[in-house]
């Protein structure tokens, strides 16, 4: 599935939306011609309306303009290093949140300072 249909598909679930038609009237400059367009893969959804999404659903609106890039590409090649780029803007994003965790959760200073050494 692309990434046009899955930010459709997270749209309606965290707006609790039941239908397509639906959508289609809430999504900026949106209408039913254009998201059965972009259901069958003819038509993928505009920066604006991809943004629009991400605010609403509360998704790191850069990855998703990276993630729309890659699916918008037309070669080969630069599909190849939007997805690149999109891995590690993942993984950065992973290791920011476990850091945050970790320092926040204050695991990282609960050692025995108390510990002996036994000769």
């Amino acid at each position: 599935m692309n990434t046009s249909n899955m930010l459709i598909d997270r749209a309606k679930k965290i707006l609790k939306i039941g239908t397509d038609m639906e959508v289609s009237e809430r999504i900026p400059n949106m209408n039913k011609g254009n998201l059965s367009k972009i259901r069958k893969g003819e038509r993928h959804l505009t920066e604006e309306q991809a943004l629009w999404i991400a605010e609403q659903c509360q998704l790191d609106a850069k990855l998703v303009l990276v993630e729309l890039a890659e699916e918008c590409s037309k070669s080969e090649a630069a599909k190849h290093v939007w997805h690149e780029l999109a891995k590690k803007m993942k993984a950065a994003a992973s290791i920011f949140a476990l850091t945050s965790l970790l320092l926040f959760s204050g695991v990282s200073g609960q050692f025995n300072a108390q510990r002996r050494i036994i000769p």
